[in-house]
């Protein structure tokens, strides 16, 4: 009787490598397909969440008072009034963040005496939608007698201030000169995926962290993983993504004072490695300074592949914007993991005297 209770008992157990191999190869499957069919399955997402947010209208506007632009207040919340004397700068989250990126930037930026302003925005909508939510909360700005303000993005928030900057259909200049909203005067972007991350496919995961956050601080809805976008913006990252064709082939706004920063993850920085090769070159003979040469560009561009883990160095940029690297990862280089931290993280004096050599000019 044991021996046959045990037979019966080993196939259960060599299940579970079979169930698990048929998941991640369905999940392959999917992804590979759906590379195929991407705006339509964007436009099946979009479709969903109207769906849910039609059919749950109280929940959906309970949800909603969640986004908005807000007085950054010293505890890091939605409360807090303004200083109309001060200078305006608005920080704009990227892609399921859960609103700690800011925790060691807009405290520096407080002390400069700067107002600081949060916009918050369903960042799994289309990118074109959260533009459009972030053009409609700069107009209550300007309502409140803010005529200039600067624009610090961290990732995904990056192309969502570039789309509402350039869209056609949005005209911000045109707003800006019928007083509706207010100037722009600099738009700096830190671990933007100005030409998109593959890792975008992960978003499931960053998903799971944006809502047990929300959780956390009370602001958790059943409904939150849909009606805060239903995944359009993963698709909108992906290179080569129709919105990122469109949005790349626009010219930048005149006149914009613009700043890339960008994070890197290798032990070796671009500006040592050309010091390596220039120190290497005058010590090897002619012959082999070509070796030097490639083995250098090798080095830089496994180093610009990195990026910051999330975002390659190469996406980030854009021709005729300045751009520059610090060491850290997608997270490390603008915010610290715990707030008791000291660490100073390298993108957030590079933006505090950015901004205030401008004021200054």
């Amino acid at each position: 009787m044991l021996m046959k209770d045990a037979k019966n008992k080993r196939p259960k157990k060599r299940r579970w490598p079979w169930i698990i191999g048929g998941v991640l190869l369905g999940f392959g499957l999917w992804q590979l397909v759906a590379n195929f069919y991407l705006e339509e399955e964007k436009q099946l997402r979009r479709q969903l969440r109207q769906t849910v947010k039609e059919k749950f209208p109280e929940q959906t506007a309970r949800f909603y008072e969640n986004f908005g632009l807000f007085a950054y207040s010293t505890d890091g919340e939605k409360s807090g009034e303004a200083n109309a004397d001060r200078k305006s700068i608005v920080l704009i989250h990227g892609l399921d963040d859960p609103g700690k990126i800011w925790q060691n930037l807009a405290p520096a930026l407080e002390k400069e005496k700067f107002n600081v302003w949060l916009m918050r925005y369903p960042n799994d909508q289309p990118v074109v939608e959260s533009a459009r939510l972030f053009f409609e909360e700069l107009k209550t700005l300007k309502e409140r007698g803010v005529d200039r303000i600067s624009i610090v993005a961290h990732s995904m928030g990056g192309l969502v201030s570039r789309e509402l900057l350039t869209c056609p259909q949005i005209d911000y200049r045109a707003a800006t000169k019928n007083r509706q909203v207010p100037e722009v005067a600099v738009l700096i972007m830190v671990g933007t995926p100005n030409h998109g991350s593959q890792l975008a496919r992960l978003r499931v995961f960053t998903e799971m962290r944006d809502q047990l956050a929300r959780l956390t601080k009370g602001e958790a809805n059943w409904l939150g993983s849909i009606i805060d976008g239903a995944g359009e913006a993963k698709i909108d990252l992906l290179p080569g993504s129709r919105f990122l064709t469109e949005l790349n082939a626009r010219p930048h706004p005149a006149g914009l004072d613009m700043l890339i920063i960008a994070g890197v993850t290798s032990p070796w920085k671009e500006s040592d490695i050309k010091f390596w090769i220039r120190d290497t070159r005058q010590k090897v003979p002619e012959e082999s300074q070509k070796w030097v040469d490639m083995l250098g560009e090798n080095m830089i561009a496994m180093t610009d592949g990195l990026g910051d883990g999330l975002v390659t160095v190469e996406s980030s940029r854009l021709e005729g914007v300045p751009h520059q690297t610090v060491d850290g990862t997608h997270l490390s280089m603008i915010r610290n993991i715990t707030s008791s931290s000291r660490r100073i993280p390298p993108a957030v004096p590079i933006i505090v005297d950015h901004l205030t050599s401008q004021e200054t000019q």
